[in-house]
């Protein structure tokens, strides 16, 4: 299962349409602390992706630590425009496992998904 951290309305459909071509499921959540994050099974979580249009840049490493508490399994994969130099570095330096543009997310999507579904070796 992917975890997809977002407010961004219209980007869901998108990688749950590509979750859906995998076979993996892409759950959306506003937040660590909604309800529906709260029932998800950690240990079924392969990767947690968070949009940076979502979150703050001064609460990137507190958020990665969180998931990696949360989510012990899982790798952490974060996204943005290009023209946000700062929240991709800072994504960086909060230790994000994989660090990618939005337009490198929607022109590897496919592929992408497709490892983001598998356990982590």
């Amino acid at each position: 299962m992917i975890v997809f951290l977002t407010k961004d309305l219209f980007f869901i459909p998108v990688l749950q349409s590509a979750g859906d071509r995998h076979g993996t499921v892409v759950t959306a959540i506003l937040s660590l602390d909604s309800p529906k994050a709260t029932a998800i099974d950690p240990g079924e979580v392969t990767t947690c992706v968070v949009d940076l249009s979502s979150t703050e840049l001064s609460e990137l490493a507190p958020l990665a630590n969180r998931l990696r508490d949360t989510f012990k399994q899982a790798r952490l994969v974060a996204f943005g425009p290009h023209v946000q130099i700062e929240r991709l570095d800072g994504a960086e330096d909060a230790g994000f496992d994989q660090v990618l543009t939005r337009g490198q997310l929607n022109s590897q999507i496919d592929r992408l998904i497709e490892n983001w579904g598998s356990p982590v070796p």
